[in-house]
């Protein structure tokens, strides 16, 4: 809400000023109207720098931390109390101090008569729009307690499979970041040490040697020519990514030829099964469940695919039809779509599929790193081997040579 300053003469023929909040302009000379015969002033008020500063920031809530949220809305309003205090008492439970104060606007718009979800767009309008538009289908139909459940599932659900993929893939980024400063460690501190040594030898050094000391030099005389190299492959995936034909490009290769497509095209399928139940649970209408899913879906070709599929739906086609037309859908995901149409059980079928997809993407991410992690001891042993030749065949030709 917008707070305005205003001045005028209020029925009793005197002077007044003040100040209020309110939507609009509009809404304020209504509001002033009521006590005022005059308004002969009204005009927003600048807020200070520190505080536009700290409510213009967007504030990112967690999956897990909206999973908390809901389910704690869906006690409270089954407990029968009103909406406003409803928002009042989860603002109380928020540590986080932006977002307590942004949560505490929502119930002051509530109480001033507009919606819970017209409330949350405004003060929060970095919240996913499956959050917002369960919460405007839940207010529209009465049933707001049962989608606020709905989506602590599907939050909580979405947090658990960020936080399997996440910690599995801990243990071999740590290696693989330990092997890399190792690395640089040996190439630019322990072999110009041995490179000395070997200078004052005298003798013939192996090929692996002269490669390493060439790959030393490298990496301590011409260093700059890595960062330049890195950022300017940065750079060229930024263009590219940006760019609408680079957009899909990267997509596709990611979905349909990448290592990991299999993965990413199922949990692509999993995001659209669970958003779709929540949203058709909720009350939406296919079509416009399906223009949300589609926003939400990460990769850009599978969420053009759904844009188009909403668009033949919208032509009077079947949403089974339309998903056959594209091929990134998954067929068993489409197959599935079309028994939930003909038995009119969309929204089970979807929770099922959903499940599904889910339990196989991390069942084949654990399968990928389980392959993962021998393939990098093998590749570090390699790497420890090449080091410890380099190193001690100069010696042994030494070696050989005092011998004869």
């Amino acid at each position: 809400m917008i707070t305005y300053k205003y001045e005028g003469v209020s029925k009793d023929g005197m002077n007044v000023n003040g100040v209020l909040s309110a939507y609009d302009e509009f809404e304020a000379v209504a509001s002033l109207r009521e006590k005022l015969s005059i308004v002969t002033n009204i005009e927003p008020v600048a807020e200070k720098k520190g505080i536009e500063l700290f409510g213009s920031g967007k504030i990112k809530v967690k999956a897990k931390d909206l999973a908390i949220m809901c389910s704690q809305f869906s006690i409270i309003l089954q407990a029968g109390l009103p909406i406003v205090r409803s928002v009042e008492m989860v603002a109380d439970q928020v540590t986080d101090k932006a977002l307590k104060e942004k949560m505490k606007k929502v119930a002051e718009d509530i109480g001033g008569g507009f919606t819970m979800a017209q409330s949350f767009e405004t003060n929060l309008p970095d919240l996913p729009t499956t959050f917002i538009e369960t919460i405007r289908a839940g207010e529209a139909s009465g049933s707001l307690e049962t989608c606020f459940k709905r989506l602590a599932t599907y939050y909580d659900r979405s947090s658990k499979i960020k936080a399997k993929v996440a910690g599995a893939l801990t243990y071999p980024a740590i290696v693989i970041v330990v092997a890399i400063a190792v690395m640089i460690i040996i190439m630019t501190v322990a072999v110009p040490l041995f490179t000395s040594t070997f200078a004052d030898l005298g003798t013939e050094l192996p090929g692996i040697t002269k490669g390493l000391i060439a790959v030393s030099n490298f990496f301590v005389k011409d260093w700059w020519i890595i960062i330049i190299a890195i950022a300017a492959l940065a750079g060229i995936y930024l263009l590219v990514s940006r760019n609408e034909s680079g957009k899909r490009f990267l997509s596709e290769f990611a979905l349909m030829k990448s290592p990991v497509a299999k993965i990413k095209s199922m949990s692509c399928a999993s995001d659209f099964a669970s958003t779709m139940s929540t949203m058709l649970a909720a009350g939406l209408p296919l079509v416009r469940a399906l223009e949300i899913t589609a926003s939400v879906i990460s990769n850009y070709v599978f969420s053009l695919a759904i844009f188009q599929v909403k668009e033949d739906v919208e032509q009077g086609k079947g949403l089974a039809d339309s998903m056959r037309q594209q091929k990134c859908i998954p067929v068993l995901l489409t197959e599935m779509c079309g028994v939930g149409e003909k038995t009119g059980s969309m929204e089970a079928t979807l929770d099922v599929i959903g499940d599904f997809y889910s339990s196989e993407t991390q069942l084949a991410t654990d399968k990928l790193l389980a392959a993962m992690e021998p393939a990098i001891t093998v590749g570090l042993a390699v790497i420890t081997c090449v080091l410890l030749l380099a190193v001690y065949m100069p010696m042994f030709s030494m070696y050989d040579n005092m011998a004869m």
